[in-house]
């Protein structure tokens, strides 16, 4: 008997993204400590994904950041970690083509991405499992959360799916989801599967210090 999802499992990677400038926020989000939680957003984010066995942690910063990132990380009981770096700035297209470059750099043919924005800490476990059910009842196409008709993250992104776009994605200048919907819009991919959730957690970001808000289903 084959047991159920319990989320994010040792066939799949987590990428938390983290290359942006940060220019609302004013300093870098990955190393930000925020309401009242003394660890670091990407440590907080990262622990997110610490059961159900995930394959890889794998984190896209700037060279910059990097050495910090790893050290906010080095001391905690985490999944295996990887760093993969491109320049500040630019859209989160750009982000998962640098992730996917790694990836196929590295021989990795993970099942699927867990795409998951640095500044979104508060997603809860069951939502993780939730998303591992609908993903495995729809294989290759992407599956996102959504609340209160908003949607939010993580998507779990099958790789299969990532490296057919991945060439087109290195080349948007703007969001990942802008960049799929015209994809979608073009017939060259399947739409996403919206899976409503009762967890604001997966809209809740920290795009600015004054505290979480509704991320408006960034990419």
């Amino acid at each position: 008997m084959t047991p159920e999802p319990t989320g994010p499992g040792p066939d799949d990677v987590a990428v938390v993204m983290c290359r942006g400038e940060s220019r609302r926020f004013g300093a870098p989000k990955a190393l930000a400590i925020v309401d009242g939680d003394p660890r670091p957003l990407l440590l907080r984010v990262a622990a997110g994904y610490r059961r159900g066995g995930v394959g890889l942690l794998l984190v896209v910063t700037t060279p910059a950041l990097a050495p910090d990132c790893l050290g906010c990380l080095t001391d905690a009981a985490l999944p295996p970690l990887a760093v993969a770096t491109g320049p500040a700035g630019g859209g989160t297209a750009r982000t998962l083509a640098l992730a996917w470059t790694w990836l196929a750099a590295a021989g990795r043919r993970p099942a699927r991405l867990w795409v998951q924005p640095v500044d979104l800490p508060h997603a809860r476990r069951r939502t993780l499992m939730q998303l591992a059910l609908v993903a495995d009842a729809n294989p290759g196409r992407i599956v996102r959360p959504t609340w209160g008709g908003q949607p939010g993250h993580p998507l779990v992104l099958p790789f299969a799916l990532l490296t057919g776009l991945a060439p087109a994605a290195a080349d948007a200048p703007g969001s990942w989801q802008d960049f799929y919907a015209d994809e979608v819009a073009a017939g060259r991919a399947p739409a996403p599967v919206p899976v409503p959730v009762a967890d604001p957690g997966v809209v809740l970001d920290h795009d600015e210090p004054a505290g979480p808000h509704p991320a408006g289903g960034k990419d």
